[in-house]
């Protein structure tokens, strides 16, 4: 009987070390740009918005991130401040002369709270900063519409960022992921060797 018994812990003894273990598995917030939110909207030129994150240095103006974001401009030959082409488009565009009110690249610029207003001055004169936006969208009629584009959308920046969670918010707390971990592959001998031990022993006490 007392062997039966040892045999018995022997068995939970290995039960337990074998069961499933359960791993942590902890989330991650995505960050917000820490830049400048550059768009540029071709809308009827075709193409969808392409937006990007910028970091601007001191003394940047307005054209000095759309060059960095890749988006070089093109400038009317009688008005250097003011833009005829952005990334070369639209190809057919003559740029000697100012270009017509129903077919132009309306400049925008966001604020921190992410509101559009149309800019005020040249793309040349203009400084943004960092956590605002500069926009080009295309105007192919008389109706001049705000970008599409929220700040959220730049590259790396989503639109509804994750919220970060406090040490003292129970959602912050690990939850247990629902696959197992399997457990090496030296468990089981050695359960199977203390068994042998446990079985042996009592042999040897009742001879």
């Amino acid at each position: 009987m007392l062997i039966l018994r040892s045999v018995a812990v022997a068995l939970a003894i290995l039960a337990g070390a074998t069961a499933p273990i359960s791993s942590a598995a902890a989330s991650s917030a995505a960050e917000a740009c820490a830049g400048v939110t550059v768009v540029v909207e071709p809308n009827a030129l075709g193409g969808g918005p392409e937006v990007a994150c910028v970091q601007p240095e001191e003394g940047d103006t307005g054209a000095d991130l759309f060059e960095k974001a890749g988006h070089p401009l093109t400038f009317v030959t009688s008005m250097p401040s003011v833009v005829c082409r952005v990334a070369g488009r639209p190809e057919e565009a003559g740029c000697a002369q100012m270009p017509p009110a129903d077919a132009y690249w309306s400049l925008w610029i966001a604020d921190d709270s992410g509101a559009w207003s149309y800019a005020t001055r040249n793309v040349t004169e203009i400084g943004v900063t960092s956590g605002q936006g500069v926009a080009f969208t295309w105007i192919d009629d008389n109706v001049v519409t705000a970008p599409a584009t929220v700040l959220g959308d730049a590259v790396g920046a989503p639109s509804s960022p994750s919220p970060e969670l406090s040490p003292e918010d129970p959602a912050a707390e690990p939850r247990p992921s629902s696959d197992p971990e399997p457990l090496p592959t030296w468990v089981a001998p050695v359960g199977i060797l203390v068994l042998f031990a446990l079985a042996g022993a009592v042999w040897w006490r009742r001879r």
